[in-house]
C-alpha cells in the first residue's frame, strides 16, 4: 500500500494530524519516566511579523511568531491513524526516523518537504502534537530550555510589547499568535514590526462585580456611552454596591493565576475573559427551560437553562417594513420577557429558594455604529435597558479612509471576539458565585468566522499555501476552526450543586446572506436543471436533501434550490460566498444543542415570528424519557402534545398560499382540516416582535388552537383578557410554578370554551 504524502508546512501536517486523531507513539516506559503529559505553562517570547493600525484609533492589531529553544526529539517518531489503512496494523505512518533514513522513503522530498536539520523535526513535532517532548533520557530526548514556548492555547493570555504597551491574544495558531491590542496602550512605532514581546502567562481579565445591570461597557469591563450616532465614549461607571470592588475598571487586570482559571480565588473580583469550557465534572443535566415568552420558540423549540442555542436567518433589514427576520428584535424580545417574568415571579410572593436570580448579557460585535444606534434604541423602546448589560465593540468602521477596508475588518473582527468572550465571562460570574441563571446573548458570530478567514490569510503569507488544509484555504473549516468556535459556544452550562448550581444559557446569531444581495440577472437560469452528480462535493446534509429532492420529483432549478437555501452547482462569486455560509451554518449546528432557524421567505408571507419549523429543533430533552430532563417547560408539554407533527405535516403537504377559501370543495374534505389547523396554530404563535407573553398566555393560545377554538378565526380577540378574569389563580400557577395540573387544565378548556361560546 502506497504511504500518504506530507507537505512541508508544519500546519498542514498539524491539522492533519488532528482531523485523523493523531497520537505520539511513545514507548511506556518512556510516558512513566518522564511525566509526558505535565502541562507546565511557562512565557514565551515573539517577534511582531506584522502590525496594523487605523489613523483615526490607536487600537492595533499584531501578528506575533512565537520564538521557541531548540529541543531534540526520539529518533522514531510516529503518527497513530494518519496513515492510509494498511501501512501497518494501527494505520501509523513513520514522520521522521533515523537521519540516515531516505526521506524519499516517507513519501517525503528532501529539502521540500521537511528540512534536514533537527530544529525543524522539533517544530514539526510540537505542531503535530501540541507540546514539546520533555526531559532527557536514555531515548536522547532533551528537555527544553527555560524561556521555551508553554503548551497549550495562549488565547486569553497578555502580551507585553517592548515599549510596555500590552495586548491580549485573540487567536492562536501555533507557532503564530494574533494579538489585539488596547486603544490605550498601541504602539506608537510606524516601524513595529520586527518589535520583540512577551506572552505572559498571566490572562486578561475584568472586574464583573463592578459591571451592575445597567452598564454599557466594552470588552475590558471599562464603562462606555454611545452617542446618538453609534459611536462609542468613555463614561463613568454605575454607582455599585459598597462590598463591590472597583479596582479593573479602567485597565487590564493580571492579578489571576492561570492554572486556576476556572475557579479564581475566593478574595478576588477578577475573572478571566478567555477561560477553559466548563469541566465535564462541573455540569449537570439541563432540567429548567428558559421561557423566552415568544410562543413559536416555547412551542417549537424549547430552550433549556445551560443550553447553547444558534438563531439563524438572514441580515435584518434598517428599514421598519415591518417584515423581515429582525433576529434583534426577537432577541431583544426575549431578554424583555426573561426579565419581566423574573420580576413578576419575585413580585407574586416566590420565595428566592424556589426562584435563582436571572441576568441578561447582551453582547454586540458589531463596529458599525447605525447598527449599535438602532440596537441600542430598541433595548431603550422595550425598557429593559436599566436591568441588563450590554458588551459593544470600541471599534467604528465609518472612520476607515480609502484603502483601510481590510484593516478596518480585521479590527472589527478581533475586537468582536473578545467582546463574545467578555460577555459570556460576566455571565460565568453571574452563575458561579450567585447560583443564580445567566442569559447571554451574542450577536453575531459572524465576525468570528471573519478573524478566522485573517489568521488563515496571514499564516499562509509567512509559510504558504500548503501551511493550511485546504478546508480552511477555500473558506470552509477545518477540525481546528471546530475547536476555536467550540471555545465559545461550549461555555454554555448547567452546573453542578458544587458549583453553585447556576448556568448559562447561550443565544448565538448567525447571519446569512440576504437573498436580494445576490445581484445578479437570473433569467433564463430555471431552463437548466442539475444532476445529482453535481452536488457531489458538498456536505452531507445537502446531498441528503437533495436526494429528498429527487425522491420527490423536484427539478433541481436554481430557483427551486435557491427557494429552499440550497447551494447552485457551478456557483457564481456570489453564489458560491453563499454556499461557504450555509456550509458554516451546517458546521456551527453539528457543535450547537440547537438551532432556531428563522427564514426570510416566511417573513414576506406574513409570518411573525418566521420560524421554520422544518430547520428549528433542540437535542435537549426532545424524545427523553425523564421528566428531569427536558428544555420544555411542562405546562406547555401537556398542552403542545402532537402539536410539531400536525404542524410540520400541515406545512409539508399545503402549498404556503393555499388558503381554506380557495379550495374547490368537500373532495378534498382532509387539505381542508389540515390547512385551519395550520392557521390555527399560525394565529396562536402569531406574534409581534415588541408583544411580551407570559407562560400562561402561551398555553391559553396553543390550548385553542388544539382544542379548534381558532379553527377559521382571525384573531384571538379578547381571550386572554377573558381567561385572565376567569381564572386568575390557574394563571398565576402557570406563570409562577410553569406547570399545569389535569384539573388546572380542565378548569382552562372551560374558561376558553366559555369564551367562544
Amino acid at each position: 500500500m502506497q504511504q500518504r504524502s506530507y507537505s512541508s508546512s508544519i500546519h498542514q501536517l498539524r491539522s492533519a494530524a488532528a482531523e485523523s486523531v493523531a497520537e505520539l507513539d511513545i514507548p511506556t516506559d518512556l510516558t512513566k519516566s518522564t511525566n509526558i503529559n505535565e502541562n507546565t505553562i511557562t512565557e514565551a517570547e515573539g517577534k511582531v511579523l506584522s502590525y496594523q493600525t487605523l489613523p483615526s484609533t490607536s487600537a492595533s492589531f499584531a501578528v506575533v511568531k512565537l520564538i521557541e529553544e531548540e529541543l531534540y526529539i526520539p529518533q522514531t517518531l510516529t503518527a497513530v491513524g494518519v496513515g492510509v489503512a494498511g501501512d501497518n496494523d494501527n494505520g501509523s505512518v513513520p514522520l521522521i526516523n533515523s537521519p540516515n533514513e531516505s526521506y524519499e522513503s516517507l513519501g517525503l522530498k528532501n529539502n521540500q518537504d521537511i528540512h534536514s536539520d533537527e530544529s525543524d523535526k522539533v517544530e514539526l513535532a510540537n505542531a503535530l502534537f501540541g507540546k514539546s517532548t520533555p526531559a532527557k533520557n536514555d531515548l536522547g530526548i532533551q528537555q527544553k530550555k527555560k524561556g521555551a514556548m508553554a503548551d497549550g492555547d495562549l488565547t486569553g493570555r497578555t502580551v507585553t510589547f517592548s515599549n510596555s504597551a500590552t495586548g491580549l491574544v485573540v487567536a492562536h495558531r501555533h507557532p503564530i499568535a494574533f494579538v489585539l491590542i488596547d486603544s490605550d496602550s498601541s504602539l506608537n512605532d510606524d516601524d513595529a514590526t520586527d518589535t520583540e514581546c512577551t506572552v505572559s502567562t498571566k490572562l486578561v481579565s475584568i472586574n464583573p462585580s463592578s459591571i451592575p445591570n445597567g452598564s454599557v461597557v466594552d470588552y475590558l469591563g471599562r464603562h462606555v456611552s454611545v452617542l446618538n450616532d453609534g459611536s462609542v465614549g468613555r463614561s463613568l461607571p454605575k454607582a455599585t454596591s459598597s462590598s463591590s470592588s472597583s479596582s479593573g475598571i479602567d485597565g487590564i487586570s493580571l492579578s489571576i493565576d492561570t492554572n486556576n482559571m476556572n475557579t479564581p480565588p475566593a478574595d478576588s473580583n477578577q475573572r478571566p475573559i478567555f477561560v477553559q469550557i466548563p469541566k465535564i465534572s462541573d455540569i449537570g443535566l439541563i432540567d429548567s427551560p428558559l421561557v423566552t415568552g415568544i410562543t413559536a420558540i416555547d412551542a417549537l423549540t424549547p430552550i433549556g437553562k445551560g443550553q447553547n442555542m444558534l438563531v439563524i436567518g438572514e441580515e435584518d433589514k434598517e428599514e421598519d417594513s415591518g417584515k423581515g427576520v429582525n433576529k434583534r428584535k426577537w432577541m431583544i424580545n426575549l431578554m424583555r420577557n426573561v426579565v419581566n417574568n423574573y420580576k413578576y415571579k419575585v413580585e407574586s410572593g416566590v420565595s428566592s429558594t424556589e426562584e435563582k436570580s436571572i441576568r441578561c448579557f447582551y453582547g454586540f460585535t458589531s463596529g458599525k455604529n447605525e447598527v449599535r444606534s438602532s440596537v441600542l434604541n430598541n433595548i431603550k423602546e422595550a425598557d429593559i435597558q436599566d436591568d441588563i448589560v450590554t458588551v459593544v465593540s470600541n471599534h467604528d468602521s465609518s472612520k476607515s479612509q480609502d484603502g483601510d477596508d481590510e484593516i478596518s475588518a480585521t479590527m472589527e473582527a478581533s475586537e468582536a471576539v473578545a467582546v463574545a468572550a467578555a460577555t459570556c465571562t460576566l455571565g460565568e460570574h453571574h452563575a458561579l458565585t450567585t447560583g443564580g441563571d445567566s442569559v447571554v446573548i451574542i450577536d453575531d458570530i459572524n465576525l468570528h468566522k471573519s478573524l478566522w478567514d485573517i489568521t488563515t490569510r496571514e499564516l499562509v503569507k509567512v509559510y504558504g499555501v500548503n501551511s493550511v488544509v485546504e478546508a480552511d484555504l477555500q473558506g470552509g473549516s477545518s477540525s481546528e476552526m471546530r475547536g476555536f468556535f467550540s471555545s465559545l459556544i461550549q461555555r454554555a452550562a448547567r452546573f453542578k450543586a458544587n458549583k453553585g448550581g447556576g448556568s448559562v444559557t447561550l443565544v448565538l446569531l448567525s447571519t446569512l446572506p440576504n437573498p436580494e444581495e445576490e445581484g445578479e440577472d437570473n433569467s433564463g437560469e430555471d431552463e437548466v436543471t442539475f444532476e445529482a452528480s453535481d452536488f457531489d462535493g458538498m456536505a452531507d446534509k445537502i446531498k441528503m436533501r437533495i436526494d429528498m429532492l429527487i425522491k420527490a420529483k423536484v427539478p433541481l432549478t436554481p430557483t427551486n434550490l435557491r427557494k429552499i437555501n440550497l447551494p447552485v452547482p457551478k456557483p457564481s462569486e456570489t453564489e458560491n460566498a453563499k454556499r461557504l455560509a450555509i456550509q458554516h451554518i451546517e458546521d456551527l449546528i453539528s457543535m450547537s444543542d440547537g438551532q432556531v432557524w428563522l427564514d426570510e421567505a416566511l417573513a414576506q408571507q406574513g409570518r411573525s415570528p418566521p420560524l421554520d419549523p422544518s430547520r428549528s429543533m433542540t437535542r435537549v430533552g426532545i424524545g427523553a424519557d425523564t421528566r428531569n430532563c427536558r428544555a420544555d417547560a411542562p405546562a406547555l408539554r401537556s398542552v403542545v402534545g402532537s402539536l410539531r407533527f400536525e404542524f410540520q405535516q400541515a406545512l409539508d403537504v399545503m402549498d404556503s398560499s393555499l388558503s381554506t377559501s380557495t379550495l374547490p370543495g368537500a373532495s378534498i374534505e382532509g387539505d381542508v382540516r389540515q390547512v385551519q389547523r395550520r392557521d390555527a396554530y399560525l394565529l396562536a404563535m402569531n406574534q409581534r416582535t415588541d408583544e411580551a407573553r407570559k407562560l400562561s398566555e402561551e398555553c391559553v393560545a396553543l390550548l385553542a388552537a388544539s382544542q379548534g377554538y381558532l379553527d377559521g378565526q382571525t384573531t384571538m380577540g379578547g381571550l386572554m383578557a377573558h381567561v385572565e378574569k376567569e381564572v386568575p389563580q390557574i394563571v398565576k400557577s402557570i406563570d409562577t410554578t410553569l406547570d399545569l395540573s389535569q384539573e388546572e387544565r380542565n378548569t382552562l378548556e372551560g374558561a376558553i370554551k366559555g369564551y367562544f361560546a
